[in-house]
């Protein structure tokens, strides 16, 4: 393992900006020899001695995928197939091997692989390959995608290539599992991906990156420890330690005490948590039990003066006011700006209510929409604190009105009832009665369910859409150059933009609201805006971030009850044969597979090699071109014979401006 220990210290030289807490590892910042002053000692219990008093709570958590964040690499853990499994991508083959308990991928050698991008994927002007046989040690994920992380001899957990994605249970290279150009370098994904920088604090709990650092400050390794990997009791409850003492303490008869500790008070458990190491969310004011999930489920930039630099542990614990450690950022621009070297403490200060002092993200954000909506998951507190209903954290709503990370389903963590429109009746009660004449549409279809409106699928990662946590209204004006696609068309993909605005102005006060006169202002419709389908406008022209969003949406059960899914095929499969991205691939693909059936839309492999690609697409659209669309489809192009007209999609495509575009999920 020489060979392999050298080539793993090569690859690791560069650094991913995942998140804020990598700048926590820059030899040029502030290094003080502790944390704030008044900060609790961080010794936190592990989830197996709440089970001894909590074991209905224990159970529910066990059933999470939070808990299983982060796991090692064992038989239980592992989803993957490593029964001497070959998988091959670009020409090159990984193979997926186990030895006893013990998992290995042997795959391209990552200096080759370099070589190979330099050479333009020009394999014949290259040594032969070359291969390198790594250990399995640490697995993230195990919902959506689960990777493999190796761990290098100084302490350094990197990303390993390929990757197994567990609906479709298969391997899959990482170029097709995140939104983002594909590489002919092998290892392009990978490349300074390190699970102590970027995975580490949102993904465990209680942790302490422990850089090791030479005589010159730079970082050379890890000792990085865990009170416990995936999240668990403490990152939302607190330490702990302190709470069992005083609830296990023993009578004079001999019996331990019941119910004398605050977790089993009726009072309010303060929040600052000072009297206590334990706290109940529930109890907090709205915005302190928020931002517990905020910790992790909002864009943080750490305050590097108060955090302990020697161990880089993470001095947030629940109940506390989560901006005395981060601040939070509202763009990537923002981002940047925290991120510059050496801080003060006064230089940026407390940011106050949710949302204050953001900043607009620009058009090729990577994080948000440009009118600063979140773009991808983990940011769930943003879009909310951006909402009218937060109230900025004075109101009633907060994460928990709708979730619980005990008794709900462990898909999205909803409490019992809350996938329904009673969430929202929770504070908007008096729309029960006259839903359809809110809605406009039948009580009981999928256009008066209220997230599909207010909080319609506009956030991709992890190979798949999921729902904005910013609440809002559904007006023309956020989604005209946005790059956002609008709530009404993600259900209605046979429909232009025009169609929604005309549907808007006709509804109920739309006139007054301004809709006809905001898109007036900011940006006049086009005329394919106003005629051609904004689905198949969008996948024609849009940038990869608006394409993967609605590529997404034709696989949702309600957009194929409202468009008719007869037209799928013969689009998608004209659009696929020019699309770049493979994660925009996949989504579009699954759309055919949703609408027709797995044998109809097969054989068609995402990650295929080019022309094995395009052999396939001939072939599904001779099989959906064989009948004619026998209905009227105003918006979609298709001549009066029910034919693809060829002529619009090549001027549609015509129209595409395609600048690299990556999701930082």
């Amino acid at each position: 393992m020489t060979q392999n220990r050298a080539v793993i210290l090569g690859l690791l030289l560069a650094a991913a900006i995942g998140g804020g807490w990598w700048w926590l590892g820059r030899p040029d910042a502030p290094l003080p020899t502790t944390g704030p002053p008044d900060a609790p000692a961080q010794v936190a219990l592990t989830s197996a001695a709440c089970a001894q008093c909590h074991q209905r709570q224990y159970d529910s958590w066990r059933r999470t995928y939070h808990r299983t964040m982060t796991q090692d690499a064992t038989p239980e853990n592992v989803k993957g197939d490593f029964a001497d499994a070959v998988y091959h991508y670009q020409g090159l083959s990984t193979r997926l091997t186990r030895e006893g308990a013990a998992f290995y991928m042997e795959t391209v050698d990552p200096d080759w692989a370099e070589l190979l991008a330099r050479a333009q994927g020009r394999a014949d002007r290259l040594p032969p390959p070359r291969s390198v046989k790594l250990r399995v040690d640490r697995l993230v994920g195990s919902h959506w995608i689960q990777e493999c992380l190796h761990r290098a001899p100084n302490g350094r957990y990197f990303r390993l290539p390929v990757l197994y994605h567990i609906g479709e249970r298969r391997w899959i290279h990482s170029n097709g599992a995140f939104l983002t150009p594909e590489s002919h370098d092998f290892w392009s994904q990978s490349r300074g991906t390190t699970w102590n920088d970027t995975c580490l604090y949102c993904h465990n709990t209680g942790p302490s990156k422990n850089p090791v650092r030479n005589l010159g400050g730079a970082v050379m390794g890890f000792e990085t420890t865990v009170d416990e990997l995936g999240i668990a009791c403490a990152a939302c409850h607190g330490p702990g330690v302190e709470h069992v003492r005083r609830q296990t303490q023993k009578t004079p008869e001999g019996a331990p005490e019941k119910g004398t500790g605050p977790l089993h008070s009726k009072g309010h458990v303060p929040d600052s948590g000072a009297e206590s190491d334990v706290v109940h969310p529930a109890r907090l004011s709205v915005p302190r039990r928020d931002e517990i999930c905020g910790r992790c489920h909002g864009a943080l930039v750490p305050k590097a003066w108060t955090w302990d630099r020697r161990t880089d542990r993470d001095p947030f614990i629940p109940g506390q006011e989560l901006t005395r450690f981060n601040d939070f950022f509202w763009s990537e621009a923002e981002q940047a700006k925290l991120l510059r070297a050496p801080r003060s403490k006064t230089e940026l200060g407390n940011q106050g209510a949710p949302g204050a002092g953001k900043s607009q993200p620009l058009a090729d954000d990577g994080r948000f929409w440009a009118d600063g909506t979140p773009l991808t998951t983990a940011l769930e507190y943003n879009g909310m604190a951006l909402s009218a209903c937060y109230q900025q954290g004075r109101g009633k709503l907060s994460c928990l009105s709708c979730h619980s990370m005990h008794g709900s389903d462990p898909n999205f963590l909803l409490k019992p009832g809350k996938e329904t429109n009673d969430a929202c009746y929770q504070c908007h009660g008096d729309y029960k009665a006259r839903l359809s004449e809110h809605t406009r549409h039948p009580a009981e279809s999928a256009g008066s369910l209220c997230y599909n409106c207010h909080m319609p699928n506009q956030v991709y990662s992890l190979m798949t859409t999921h729902r904005s946590h910013r609440i809002g209204v559904p007006d023309l004006a956020s989604s005209l150059g946005t790059g956002k696609p609008h709530a009404c068309n993600l259900c209605h993909l046979d429909k232009s933009l025009g169609w929604t605005r005309e549907q808007l102005i006709r509804w109920p006060g739309g006139s007054q609201k301004g809709d006809r006169t905001s898109v007036r202002l900011l940006k006049p419709l086009s005329a394919d805006e106003e005629k051609v389908s904004a689905a198949v406008l969008a996948l024609a022209r849009g940038d990869a971030r608006t394409r993967a969003v609605v590529a997404g949406a034709f696989s949702n059960p309600a957009a194929r009850q409202a468009s008719g899914t007869d037209w799928f095929g013969p689009i998608l499969t004209r659009l696929l044969e020019h699309e770049r991205y493979a994660a925009v691939r996949y989504l579009a693909h699954r759309g055919l597979r949703a609408a027709h059936g797995e044998a109809a839309a097969a054989p068609y492999d995402f990650l295929a090699d080019p022309a094995e690609r395009a052999a396939q697409l001939r072939a599904l659209r001779a099989r959906f071109d064989a009948e004619p669309i026998r209905r009227s489809l105003p918006w979609l192009p298709f001549t009066p014979q029910g034919l693809v007209d060829e002529l619009v999609m090549d001027r549609l495509r015509a129209g595409r401006l395609d600048p690299d575009r990556t999701i930082n999920e």
